[in-house]
């Protein structure tokens, strides 16, 4: 299992004195298997994701403050089946990209393969 939080940016809103504010949300995005592994060993805290998901999972919880104030929180929970680095703002290339293997991982499961490691053949 791989999980993260990510903060998501809500539509620009007002606040009471009238100045505008961009709230932020946060999410949690899990996902499980040979996406997992590759998640853990491919992405960074900075990177911007594209995330697909096959569930969302909302809850809501109380919680009390410093001062003793109950208040009530919620989270978003996504179960995903894709996730991928996002080229919005910058090109995503191999070597800005995650991190490449050049063996299999000890952490892949029986019957996943790596890729091959083997070098193109090049024309004389």
């Amino acid at each position: 299992m791989w999980s993260a939080k990510l903060e998501v940016n809500g539509p620009p809103r007002r606040s009471r004195d009238g100045a505008p504010y961009v709230p932020t949300r946060q999410i949690e995005v899990v996902t499980y298997g040979v996406a997992a592994i590759l998640a853990s060993e491919s992405y960074r805290k900075g990177h911007l994701l594209v995330v697909q998901g096959s569930d969302m999972i909302a809850r809501s919880f109380e919680s009390t403050d410093r001062a003793g104030n109950k208040t009530v929180r919620s989270v978003v929970k996504i179960i995903a089946t894709a996730i991928g680095l996002c080229s919005r703002y910058s090109m995503v290339t191999e070597g800005t990209g995650p991190t490449q293997r050049s063996d299999a991982s000890p952490r892949m499961v029986q019957g996943a393969s790596a890729g091959s490691t083997a070098e193109p053949a090049t024309a004389a």
